[in-house]
């Protein structure tokens, strides 16, 4: 956690004690005063909530910062400045929390962090290619499209998609039916990329658009908004 107000940040470490105890799960807390030590640190973290008003460099500016080497890590804003949390989708922010932190606002966002961050890790995906067998991490997966009869993983390590023979049902059930959903005949996009639903397109937080069919947009809106925890 970034926070600069000590009161604050034993508030928000209170949120996150009372969280652990009553959800079972273990959880660890490194607390910096200033932004800088998370654009400095080599440390990944599976989840970050961050203050806006920093002194120094700001949140919003640190988060910026932290997205050119980490695309993936959840992040929180919390911060009494309600009116530049919403800009947070900029840097794909999951949500924001108002301060004063109370339990209840914080346990719907922890919750929230956890379904993201649980089905994004670690399952792996075979994809057989012209060259042999390939084992890729499915959280690096970020859609899987058929092109010219063929298909294409676009990984968010990758620049170039990785193309290979086979089928989209087929690759349908070698991933987690839980984290992927069909957003067109040809398209299947990982949930757990995905930043916002406008229109007939899906925008994924690694700068991609993939077109919304009309027949499973209804399904598909629903499932992605079941698996961000209610919103989009």
């Amino acid at each position: 956690m970034v926070e600069d107000d000590e009161a604050e940040a034993e508030n928000l470490r209170a949120c996150i004690s009372r969280y652990s105890v009553e959800r079972d799960v273990e959880l660890r807390v490194t607390w910096l005063r200033t932004a800088v030590g998370i654009t400095r640190d080599e440390s990944r973290y599976d989840l970050i909530f961050m203050d806006i008003g920093l002194p120094g460099i700001n949140g919003m500016e640190a988060a910026a910062l932290l997205r050119t080497y980490d695309k993936r890590t959840p992040l929180i804003f919390v911060t009494n400045l309600a009116q530049y949390a919403v800009r947070g989708y900029e840097v794909d922010a999951l949500d924001f929390v108002l301060k004063p932190v109370t339990y209840y606002n914080f346990r719907m966002r922890m919750d929230k962090a956890l379904r993201v961050m649980r089905r994004s890790t670690g399952a792996n995906v075979t994809i057989t290619t012209r060259d042999g067998m390939r084992v890729v991490p499915v959280a690096d997966v970020v859609a899987v499209e058929v092109r010219n009869h063929d298909l294409s993983y676009i990984l968010s390590r990758q620049e170039e998609p990785l193309g290979v023979r086979g089928t989209l049902g087929s690759a349908e059930k070698a991933l987690p039916a839980g984290q992927f959903v069909r957003v067109s005949n040809s398209c299947l996009v990982n949930m757990a990329y995905v930043r916002s639903v406008h229109g007939s397109e899906v925008a994924t937080t690694t700068g991609q658009t993939f077109a919304l069919s009309r027949s499973r947009r209804r399904e598909a809106v629903d499932r992605i908004a079941q698996f961000m925890g209610g919103s989009i």
